[in-house]
């Protein structure tokens, strides 16, 4: 793999994979479960998933915070798996407690492991920065076409909102896995913080699968 990036990045790989599982599981999501929500508790969900990064955000621009949750991102990520794990429980007894519940990891950690992720980015991708993030929204693109196409000519065995939650956490899950691949300590840059980088989803603003996952 070179280091500026090439076809099957890690990063360019997990955007195909975020935007598949997207364009595969959002329409199932909304039909099964935010139709049946009251207009009020989706708002609430939407609050948090909007608070949480604004807040993470501000406290990763503290230099010693920063430093400090990068270098236990990996356990950053099993904390998030975890708790969507308990939210696939949730899933099995209580509709809104799980859309909550769901939108709360997004917000907080899922906001979290994307903020951490630009050290990487800004370590390994130093050059041509431009034509990788183009490569990774590409690869977005393409994995929510080929998620829509299925959805669109019904291949789901989709039934119930468990079975929802339980893809998400996969996803989650397959996602992680791959950045836990290229996770290093990486060496800070002078005169700039990483937590100054561009947002990765700036070329294309598409959140994970499901509120719950990465």
């Amino acid at each position: 793999m070179k280091k500026n990036g090439a076809l099957f990045d890690v990063f360019v790989v997990s955007g195909f994979i975020t935007g598949f599982f997207y364009g595969f599981l959002n329409p199932v999501y909304v039909s099964m479960v935010l139709a049946r929500l009251d207009s009020r508790i989706v708002a609430a969900g939407c609050f948090m998933s909007s608070a949480f990064p604004v807040l993470i955000g501000a406290m990763l621009g503290n230099r010693k915070v920063f430093r400090r949750l990068f270098s236990i991102l990996p356990a950053v990520m099993l904390a998030e798996l975890a708790a969507a794990l308990a939210a696939v429980i949730v899933a099995a007894f209580d509709l809104v407690a799980y859309y909550l519940v769901s939108m709360l990891i997004f917000g907080a950690f899922s906001s979290c492991v994307v903020y951490l992720l630009q050290k990487i980015k800004e370590t390994r991708y130093r050059r041509s920065r431009a034509a990788f993030d183009r490569r990774c929204a590409m690869a977005d693109g393409i994995g929510l076409l080929a998620g829509s196409v299925l959805s669109i000519i019904g291949v789901s065995l989709l039934r119930d909102t468990l079975a929802v939650a339980i893809l998400g956490f996969l996803q989650t899950a397959v996602v992680y896995g791959c950045f836990l691949l290229l996770y290093r300590k990486a060496p800070e840059r002078r005169g700039r913080r990483a937590a100054e980088e561009p947002h990765p989803c700036a070329p294309i603003m598409i959140p994970d699968a499901l509120p719950c996952a990465a």
